[in-house]
């Protein structure tokens, strides 16, 4: 199995978006929404070295702290106009190309990261290494891990009505510190959607463009939630999970057949999770069929 990061430039987005300090927290907001980022390396203006990282979660921290059912779209666009060095995380932890796979795999299972920048020796930004990296070459392969979803699902995931207003919804995933919320029918309890992150930064986008329009944070879920909600048994592998996220492009799924609450397993969850209850050793194997492969294919093609 190839240890080294270098071995694995292909894992890495080469052409890394980044933001500088100096730039407004909306400027990232709308970066990220428009390139489907969650993180956003920061640099500094002058000599381009990394200083930080900003999250969406970050921004919807931010908007948080004023948002309301009465909030103008105004309020909220002006409110993060702040620079992004207001509210990045300082001192982000970061690899260099020359740390083994293992490095990367313990810091994002051990500090609950969702994205390590990768750095060169003097702190220039190189690429960066996200949970759905990892969690895509889990789901390449088709051998199953032998864990099943009910081991590392969340088994009560918070929840929300089609009619909870987005301020709310932002207020949830803020003190709750989560990034998706289903949405469940007051009638049925049947899952009719799932409100994420980057549903709130879209809105936010276009809230942006409505600057002077009343009412933008009044309306509801139900608007704006994504309504194609992809799903897992609980018994099936983990393996099975990690495809489909891959597949459809998603961090979160919903267990379908867990009563009488609502389940969810996201890529948190199949990286740190199960480096937690099984080992690092165990979560490196689960993605060493496709290193592998690539690694074949290298040598065949030298």
């Amino acid at each position: 199995m190839p240890e080294k990061t270098s071995d694995l430039w292909w894992l890495f987005s080469r052409q890394t978006v980044s933001v500088t300090e100096s730039e407004s927290v909306l400027r990232a907001a709308l970066l990220m929404q428009s390139r489907n980022f969650r993180h956003l390396p920061v640099i500094r203006e002058d000599t381009k070295g990394i200083v930080g990282i900003i999250s969406a979660q970050d921004i919807i921290d931010s908007i948080a702290l004023i948002v309301s059912e009465n909030s103008t779209a105004k309020e909220i666009v002006d409110s993060l106009s702040i620079p992004v060095e207001r509210i990045m995380a300082l001192h982000c932890i970061v690899v260099e190309p020359g740390d083994g796979l293992r490095e990367v795999a313990k810091k994002l299972a051990s500090h609950n990261l969702g994205a390590l920048p990768v750095v060169n020796e003097i702190g220039i930004l190189q690429g960066i290494i996200t949970l759905r990296d990892i969690v895509s070459l889990m789901g390449i392969s088709s051998d199953p891990l032998g864990v099943r979803v009910s081991e590392l699902m969340t088994p009560s995931a918070v929840c929300v009505s089609p009619e909870t207003t987005i301020s709310e919804a932002v207020r949830i995933m803020s003190e709750m510190r989560i990034r998706r919320l289903p949405i469940l029918s007051s009638r049925t309890n049947e899952v009719l959607g799932m409100l994420t992150n980057k549903d709130i930064l879209r809105h936010l986008s276009r809230a942006s463009e409505r600057r002077e329009e009343e009412g933008q944070f009044d309306r509801r879920v139900h608007e704006f939630m994504t309504r194609e909600v992809i799903s897992i048994g609980k018994e099936d592998d983990i393996r099975v999970a990690a495809s489909r996220m891959m597949i459809f492009g998603v961090g979160g799924l919903t267990v379908d057949d867990y009563e009488p609450s609502t389940a969810v397993i996201t890529e948190r969850d199949l990286v740190r999770k199960l480096a937690q209850r099984k080992s690092i050793d165990f979560l490196l194997k689960s993605i060493q069929f496709e290193l592998e492969a690539e690694s074949t294919l290298k040598r065949h093609s030298a």
